[in-house]
């Protein structure tokens, strides 16, 4: 964004030299103005997104991926790339929303953004196909993409009310669900356990109980890592049949 500021300053102050320059100079200060314009409009489409709106319960916990704080990740919006982009993730409405030059949350459009890569997550938005089992439209973590499998992570914050004081004023907080769907021969199958796992890898079961229980993996202790390297594994025992 300071990159972006600068260029503007300078593209400010070339333009009001132009009177006292020759032809060859003025070209030049306009090849600068148009790519100052490419870039203008670039940043602009990426802030035309929504503001926005708090949410009005009195929370105890916050609703965004790992922080509630801004993260500078990388966002790719119409095929263009911008690194260093402060954005986070609300679970609660499924919107990525990044901080605008002047201070405002943005939520972005689902159908203007083809990724995002935040504390070294891949996400994108998924929009059904017709393919057997596939999960509903939103944002997922691409978690594994291989010859022979797609894993995905799907993050959910529900807001309930605590129960637990009773005042005029209830206080609310967010609990978090994660599914998994794994793309194996065009169809998907949603993980939600060891067994489940397993079975849908089907073959090399005895190596993959070795190699889950020489590597101390828990499913409810670490579900994302579990499932993320056991089919990792799956695919690397299958180069060998």
């Amino acid at each position: 964004m300071l990159k972006f500021h600068i260029c503007l300053c300078l593209m400010i102050f070339c333009w009001q030299q132009l009177p006292a320059q020759d032809k060859s100079s003025r070209q030049v200060t306009d090849s600068y103005a148009a790519d100052y314009m490419d870039v203008a409009s670039g940043y602009a489409a990426l802030f035309s997104g929504v503001r926005q709106q708090p949410l009005l319960q009195s929370l105890l916990n916050h609703q965004y991926f790992k922080e509630q704080e801004y993260f500078n990740g990388r966002l790719s919006c119409h095929g263009v790339v911008y690194p260093n982009i402060p954005i986070r993730w609300d679970l609660y409405r499924d919107e990525l929303i990044i901080l605008s030059p002047n201070n405002y949350n943005i939520a972005l459009k689902s159908e203007s953004i083809d990724f995002a890569e935040i504390y070294g997550y891949h996400i994108f938005y998924l929009y059904p196909d017709n393919l057997p089992g596939c999960p509903p439209a939103g944002n997922y973590i691409r978690l594994h993409s291989g010859d022979d499998y797609l894993l995905l992570e799907k993050l959910t914050n529900t807001m309930y009310r605590d129960e637990s004081v009773q005042n005029k004023r209830y206080n609310y907080y967010f609990d978090l669900t994660t599914e998994f769907y794994l793309l194996k021969n065009g169809e998907y199958y949603k993980i939600t356990n060891r067994r489940t796992l397993l079975k849908t890898l089907e073959t090399h079961r005895k190596e993959l109980r070795r190699f889950i229980g020489a590597h101390n993996l828990r499913y409810k202790r670490d579900a994302e890592k579990m499932a993320l390297e056991v089919v990792k594994e799956h695919e690397r025992l299958s180069r060998y049949e």
